[in-house]
């Protein structure tokens, strides 16, 4: 049986989609997640021109009763620190979810970023206090206690 090429093409088409819809709804397990989120945590408290203090680093409670996240905070005053932290996520891969548009709470701007293969989620929130600063928040998703 002889197949013409446009059916071909087709076909595969078709196969190359459901396998890509297939890999990319796989959830990472907590483990996973929590590594890429303590990996990258390392490497925004690493550099030093960003001046993060680590405030808290643990697991969360805060989901649903019988789930639970993974969770990391930093806190930095330094001038460029906002912008800095916005470049150097979405050069990690991290994008941009939300505009802070949406989210904007009086003088503090807020940028939400995504990884879409662990779901790690990094918050970034500008505080308008006397001295400017930001607050960093990382966190997996949350995920079913075994």
């Amino acid at each position: 049986m002889r197949v013409g090429r446009p059916v071909l093409s087709a076909l595969l088409l078709c196969v190359a989609a459901v396998a890509g819809c297939a890999t990319a709804s796989e959830t990472p397990t907590l483990e996973e997640a929590a590594r890429r989120l303590d990996a990258d945590a390392g490497h925004l408290l690493g550099a030093s021109e960003l001046q993060l203090s680590a405030v808290r680093r643990a697991g969360d409670a805060t989901c649903v009763p019988g789930q639970v996240r993974h969770f990391f905070q930093a806190e930095s005053d330094a001038a460029g620190a906002p912008d800095e932290l916005l470049e150097r996520l979405q050069a990690m891969g991290y994008d941009k979810v939300v505009d802070d548009l949406d989210l904007r709470d009086g003088d503090q701007d807020v940028s939400v970023l995504r990884d879409p293969a662990t779901r790690v989620t990094f918050v970034l929130t500008v505080l308008a206090e006397d001295e400017p600063g930001v607050r960093v928040v990382g966190k997996t998703s949350c995920y079913a206690v075994d």
